[in-house]
């Protein structure tokens, strides 16, 4: 299991919210001076339509969401009626009221694959978090198209305990750096959040497909930073080796680091990559494999990562670290909770059943509410 959250991430972080904590506004106001250099004069903007705004980007943004809006609409759960025994039962699938989504500066996609799903979802005042030089035109104008109720200039752990603290917000979603997530995880005391998302990591499994398409995904997701990971496989020998020396020719200091291995099958190939449990798989020549493996938080068939990443959907929010073993991408249900009802509606002969396990445990009152 790799280690997402370093210890002096989470200190510098818990300083920061607990300050906010403390003593809200000013304090945020503070540190968005002293680690960005600028304390914003609105810290909650209006969205709003920005004549400044580059169109092509506006218009980019909001096909994707639209690509979007069609799959997560289907994707919100039915709520479910039952009666057994006397007692009607139900299952309700409500969304939370307020979620706040941290959109890195100028990631404009980001608030797409979160606002998207959180109004889905029906989520009654959607806020996004951003740093001071990501309020743009562009992010300002597709917040709005959106249903975007309000922009919080301000970044990192700052601007997310400002969300959490001083507006409320019972749900903080999104990507960002170290310090971001060790704040989401602090601030999990308080509110929900989506998960931990760490360094960007990759699986590549191609054959019958030319190297530079096969590592060209691989290549892009690696630029996310030197954290990230990529893993190449293949059944085909001399493919892993042109990947790997396209890689070699071409990675930078910035870049995250590659690895490639010829594997003797496919199901050797899928036990890997359940091993590994990566957040982005691609798969190449080979699209049984998709459905073999069970650890992934998304897979793109015959298609680079990114296409995923900006426009196929399903999110390029997703479970990094290993944690593709429990969890998922981002989606409607991201935002949303069950709410159980039972209503006694004839008397039950489960009623007997419920005193004994009452009194068993030695709940004496419980047995006696029941009898």
């Amino acid at each position: 299991m790799r280690e997402s959250l370093p210890q002096e991430a989470l200190r510098a972080a818990a300083e920061i919210v607990d300050d906010v904590r403390a003593r809200g506004l000013a304090a945020a106001l503070e540190w968005s001076r002293r680690l960005d250099g600028v304390e914003p004069g609105d810290v909650v903007v209006p969205p709003r339509r920005d004549q400044a705004a580059d169109g092509a980007v506006v218009e980019a943004a909001l096909e994707a969401a639209k690509s979007l809006e069609r799959v997560y609409a289907r994707l919100r759960p039915a709520d479910v009626v039952d009666y057994y025994e006397g007692v009607l039962r139900a299952v309700s699938w409500r969304p939370v009221e307020r979620a706040a989504l941290y959109v890195p500066a100028r990631y404009i996609s980001t608030l797409v694959m979160l606002a998207v799903p959180a109004r889905a979802a029906g989520v009654g005042e959607i806020y996004v978090v951003t740093p001071p030089k990501g309020v743009t035109p562009e992010l300002l104008t597709v917040a709005e198209r959106l249903g975007v109720r309000g922009v919080v200039s301000l970044g990192g752990p700052q601007g997310l305990a400002y969300a959490a603290f001083q507006i409320g917000v019972d749900l903080l979603a999104g990507p960002g750096g170290v310090y971001v997530q060790a704040a989401k995880y602090l601030l999990s005391r308080y509110v929900g959040i989506d998960g931990i998302e760490g360094p960007t990591e990759l699986v590549v499994y191609a054959e019958g497909v030319e190297p530079r398409r096969a590592i060209a995904g691989a290549l892009a997701q690696l630029e996310h930073g030197p954290a990230s990971f990529a893993l190449f496989l293949s059944r085909d020998r001399s493919l892993v080796e042109a990947a790997e020396g396209i890689y070699l020719r071409e990675r930078t200091s910035s870049m995250g680091a590659l690895e490639a291995r010829a594997v003797s099958s496919l199901e050797e190939a899928a036990g890997i990559i359940d091993e590994v449990a990566p957040e982005h798989l691609e798969v190449w020549g080979a699209p049984q494999l998709a459905q073999m493996v069970r650890n992934a938080g998304a897979i793109s068939v015959d298609a680079p990562s990114p296409l995923l990443d900006y426009v196929a959907g399903i999110s390029h929010v997703l479970p990094t670290g290993g944690s593709a073993r429990w969890r998922g991408a981002v989606t409607p249900l991201t935002f949303m909770k069950p709410v159980g009802l039972a209503w006694l509606l004839a008397d039950t002969r489960l009623r007997e059943y419920a005193v004994r396990l009452a009194e068993y445990e030695g709940f004496k009152r419980h047995a006696d509410a029941l009898r």
